[in-house]
């Protein structure tokens, strides 16, 4: 894809994503009357121009116009963990700060999974000043992620219906990742991260495309190795709903996770959506996916929880793997902890269909763990339908303010300032700062 000169100009693989996103943001005229002001969320700006109003506006939507760090200029990107090399231990990873070559390591193998990929963090890249800023991250909670992702590549290789089974990890940015890297010969990644990085983002979502950076060249060349029918893994960031509570210091690039409709999965011939979570301290799916998981449940399709501090390093089973610069060796994490105790696996969670026989319960070492009796119930949340009841269908909506930024507008509609990171007053906005 060629870099257009002016960034800041919407460009063409983003006039697709601006239709639906265009219902939640409008330049409403200054002189109508206070309850229209209202109810759009607009007020008369306080100071500055007397032509100038204030305006919410769609934050991803107004990177996109203003640039990337809009109404922060002056700031450099925060990125923790970074490492000189990728995860091949090769210096060559600057080949992918081309969005279209990073997007083509994460494509996924099987074209009927295309449709789902959300492109919007790869193409942050466009902007110059954020490419320039950006480098590979790596961290030892991303390596425990892909220690335990290499433990479920395990029960997926011995798996005759693997492929009837979604897969959706709701870990951190980088975490999740890394899981779907430890995967990506075996099972698709699908990557859902649908936010722009910002200097005072409440979203740290550049950590994850840093992420992306070091397992880009590996996650590529896995992805021949997948087979036609490989299952999908769809990687959430579970970081996406941060607390927002400081408009003066935070920039609010939220979003919500999106995932194919229960019927897209019925017409797929998934039988069973396995959700991937941390650890026994997450006991429901989080609050944007709560409608999703209850439609799957209607349509039929098992929803099942699985708790990856279930999956614990064997000493005697041991990779070695490139990373930061040097040779690290990573164990696989095995459910229950080692070799012997993977078979309980499925016992625990009747959802995989072995390849060969495995031993009988009684013949196995015993073990504490027992699996999940997680199973998705539709509940209140800020993301509900506002009719009461919520019935099936009805879906879910943004809440007011949700991954909005308050922004001045002059009379002729361009933005003049943002509120965020000026300590309550408003920051002149320039047009063009990404470059």
């Amino acid at each position: 894809m060629k870099e257009k000169k002016n960034e800041t100009s919407g460009a063409p693989w983003w006039k697709e994503m601006l239709t639906r996103r265009e219902a939640n943001s409008r330049i409403v005229k200054f002189g109508l009357t206070a309850a229209l002001l209202s109810s759009a969320g607009i007020v008369q700006g306080c100071g500055g121009d007397d032509d100038d109003e204030d305006v919410d506006r769609d934050a991803l939507e107004l990177q996109q116009k203003e640039g990337w760090n809009v109404g922060s200029t002056n700031r450099t990107l925060v990125l923790s963990n970074t490492a000189s090399s990728d995860s091949k231990g090769s210096i060559n990873w600057s080949t992918y700060l081309d969005p279209q070559a990073l997007l083509k390591a994460y494509q996924p193998h099987n074209s009927a999974w295309q449709p789902f990929v959300v492109t919007t963090l790869v193409q942050s890249l466009g902007q110059a000043s954020l490419r320039s800023q950006m480098k590979p991250v790596y961290s030892r909670s991303m390596e425990e992620a892909y220690s335990r992702g290499l433990g479920m590549r395990e029960i997926l290789l011995k798996s005759k219906n693997a492929g009837s089974t979604l897969l959706v990890v709701d870990l951190p940015g980088p975490e999740s990742v890394a899981y779907g890297a430890a995967l990506a010969d075996v099972a698709d990644p699908v990557i859902t991260y649908d936010n722009w990085p910002h200097p005072l983002g409440v979203v740290h979502s550049q950590e994850t495309l840093g992420a992306m950076l070091y397992y880009a060249a590996e996650i590529s060349e896995k992805s021949a190795k997948r087979a036609a029918d490989a299952p999908a893994v769809f990687l959430l960031d579970s970081n996406r709903l941060n607390d927002f509570s400081n408009p003066d210091t935070q920039f609010d690039n939220r979003y919500l996770a999106k995932l194919p409709t229960a019927d897209k999965l019925v017409e797929k011939k998934i039988t069973t959506v396995m959700y991937a979570v941390p650890d026994k301290s997450r006991t429901t799916e989080l609050d944007d996916i709560n409608e999703d998981f209850a439609l799957f449940k209607d349509k039929g399709i098992n929803v099942s929880m699985v708790t990856l501090s279930d999956f614990q390093p064997d000493p005697n089973a041991t990779t070695t793997s490139a990373a930061g610069g040097g040779t690290y060796v990573h164990n696989t994490y095995y459910y229950g902890g080692g070799m012997m105790y993977s078979p309980w696996f499925y016992y625990h969670y009747p959802v995989y269909v072995p390849m060969y026989s495995i031993p009988s319960r009684t013949h196995l070492p015993s073990t504490s763990l027992s699996g999940s009796t997680y199973s998705p119930v539709r509940r209140p949340t800020v993301f509900s339908s506002r009719s009461v009841g919520g019935r099936a269908g009805i879906g879910k909506q943004r809440p007011t303010g949700f991954g909005r930024v308050s922004t001045r507008v002059g009379a002729d509609g361009h933005t003049t300032g943002i509120r965020a990171g000026r300590s309550g007053s408003f920051g002149r906005a320039r047009g063009g700062s990404s470059s």
